[in-house]
């Protein structure tokens, strides 16, 4: 079971179990292109078993969370960000790991500076993206993917719904 709690968000998109970081995480609450449901939003936490990568609500620590199978991540691009694909493109783990160490290094502050009695810190700060890095490189059945900054919305939507599958 996860120490930490990570900055992403968890969906499900066509009964598929999707991880998300990078700007615009929100992209499948905010669109209804997308067949998708948020599962949990900016807090989450991270386990495998029999190398199948799984995601649960982190915000609160639980002895028997609802695990959720995640079969594809995703990393979005922010419009300032340079060397994009044109469209999304499938990466390899440690590519992914290295295009959202951002956000697991904010998460990580941000647990520095808002200790909330309800949200469990990392035992040692500093070991979050190693955990995280430790986590995804063992994730052989998921499919991790870059996906670029676009000024509509709705043009990202579509090419999420049309990837997931």
């Amino acid at each position: 079971m996860s120490r930490n709690i990570f900055y992403a968000d968890l969906d499900s998109i066509n009964n598929k179990g999707v991880l998300v970081t990078g700007h615009g995480k929100g992209l499948v609450n905010k669109n209804s292109r997308i067949n998708g449901k948020y599962i949990a939003n900016d807090m989450v936490r991270l386990r495998i078993e029999s190398n199948e990568l799984f995601g649960y609500q982190g915000y609160i620590p639980q002895s028997a969370p609802e695990l959720h199978v995640i079969d594809y991540l995703l990393y979005f691009y922010d419009e300032d960000e340079k060397e994009q694909p044109l469209e999304p493109e499938l990466i390899s783990i440690k590519e992914y790991t290295e295009l959202s160490k951002h956000n697991i290094d904010t998460g990580e502050q941000i647990s520095k500076m808002y200790p909330l009695p309800f949200l469990s810190s990392p035992d040692k700060f500093g070991d979050t993206y190693n955990e995280y890095t430790e986590i995804l490189s063992q994730a052989s059945k998921a499919k991790f993917y870059k996906i670029p900054f676009t000024k509509d919305e709705n043009e990202r939507a579509i090419w999420v719904n049309n990837l997931v599958q």
